[in-house]
């Protein structure tokens, strides 16, 4: 039985783990910790619609990109992945590759997405009709009028309102934290007092959006009682980190793995592979009493990006990736890699830095030959993509997580 070993627990790593494990092989995860589900909104982006051409990443994009190597098919398989994922722990995903929703933030700007959690759909506002946005009064994570003031000045008809939340003081000893409020929404007397107190204001509102906590054990059961209580269309917004819907699919992610008899360690960090030839034979890891060597006939290296920690710098600019120590693609001197403005029009070129690798997501220096044989590349530690710029974050660790899983 082939042996693989993932490392990293974002959801690259965790979904590459599960795809390895449904074909057959024997697979472990190790990471530092837990990876960027629980900062990530919780929709999908695949790319950013541009009005004339088509949604679909195909064969377009330059050879280097991580769609262009892991394939179409390997993000549709992705996709269907984590929708079977998702089933399995309630959490629904819609939408289609071919036309993304268009989902209010919270702070009423608009994000493309091609799924969504199914708690989020109705809020897409291609659809017509009035929206209540709903929050928890002096809650300071989600202000309900600000983000409905800037949906209606952007031609989207919403108003907004607070209820009242007694339970959330309760919740914590400082600022209530989104799951706190999620677990309250787990409790079906709170859905009752919150249905109470936004039915009488819906004044021809045919949809009521609140922040993402509707629920986090229970999120399915809560969405559906409230949404029925209501007795109109009922969807969620994000609101800051710890993301409640990114929990929700690292539960999710948990559980089938879980069940697949996948070990997850935690709290494990591999500082240096162990290499023989162009080949590794397992990573080390190191123990209060001695350095650990775990063992793979196969390794899939999905630690992320600069942000994520899989690519370390220090003051003079020097980048290194973190366990193999791999070549990366670095674009230009440091004074290149960034623009005047965070979130403008030109990319910043820091976002490109990442790993090569060919189309068997095998990492490979300047001239394309292979480093190490049995690693494989997924997510964001890949080079040739700009995903802030692209809106591709969440397709290419859906795509690439899929091809790298293959034996």
């Amino acid at each position: 039985m082939d042996e693989v070993l993932v490392i990293g627990a974002g959801p690259a790593g965790l979904l590459a783990a599960w795809i390895a494990r449904q074909r057959g092989a024997r697979v472990r995860v190790m990471a530092s910790g837990i990876g960027t589900t629980h900062v990530a909104p919780g929709w999908v982006r695949v790319w950013n619609h541009v009005p004339g051409t088509s949604e679909v990443p195909g064969t377009s994009f330059h050879p280097d990109h991580p769609y262009a190597l892991a394939g179409l098919d390997a993000l549709r398989g992705g996709l269907a992945a984590l929708r079977e994922i998702g089933k399995a722990a309630g959490v629904n995903y819609v939408g289609e590759l071919d036309s993304n929703l268009l989902l209010p933030t919270a702070l009423g700007a608009t994000m493309q997405a091609a799924l969504a959690p199914e708690s989020f759909a109705a809020g897409d506002l291609r659809a017509p009709g009035a929206m209540l946005i709903a929050g928890p009064a002096g809650w300071r994570d989600f202000y309900p009028r600000l983000c409905a003031e800037n949906l209606a000045r952007a031609g989207y008809p919403a108003r907004g309102v607070s209820f009242d939340l007694p339970e959330m003081a309760a919740a914590s000893q400082f600022d209530a934290t989104p799951p706190g409020l999620a677990r309250l929404f787990d409790r079906p007397e709170v859905r009752q007092r919150v249905a109470a107190q936004l039915k009488p204001q819906l004044d021809g509102a045919t949809r009521v959006g609140l922040p993402a906590v509707i629920g986090l054990e229970r999120h399915a059961e809560a969405w559906q009682d409230l949404r029925e209580r209501l007795g109109v269309s009922l969807f969620e917004i994000p609101t800051l980190p710890p993301s409640v819907p990114g929990m929700r699919l690292f539960n999710a992610f948990k559980a089938s793995l879980t069940r697949a008899g996948v070990q997850i360690l935690l709290d494990m960090t591999a500082t240096r592979g162990v290499v023989e030839g162009n080949r590794t034979i397992g990573v080390v890891v190191p123990n209060v009493v001695r350095d650990a060597t775990y063992r793979a006939g196969t390794i899939i290296l999905a630690t992320g990006g600069l942000y994520g920690g899989g690519i370390a710098s220090d003051y003079t600019g020097a980048l290194r990736e973190v366990v193999f120590g791999l070549p990366l693609h670095v674009p230009g001197e440091m004074g290149d890699w960034f623009e005047p403005v965070f979130l403008g029009e030109r990319e910043h070129a820091i976002h490109t830095i990442g790993v090569r690798a060919n189309q068997q997501l095998q990492p490979v220096d300047a001239d394309g030959r292979v480093v190490l044989e049995n690693v494989r590349v997924a997510g964001r530690l890949l080079s040739g993509h700009n995903p802030l710029a692209e809106g591709s974050t969440e397709g290419v660790w859906l795509a690439t997580a899929y091809r790298a899983a293959q034996p």
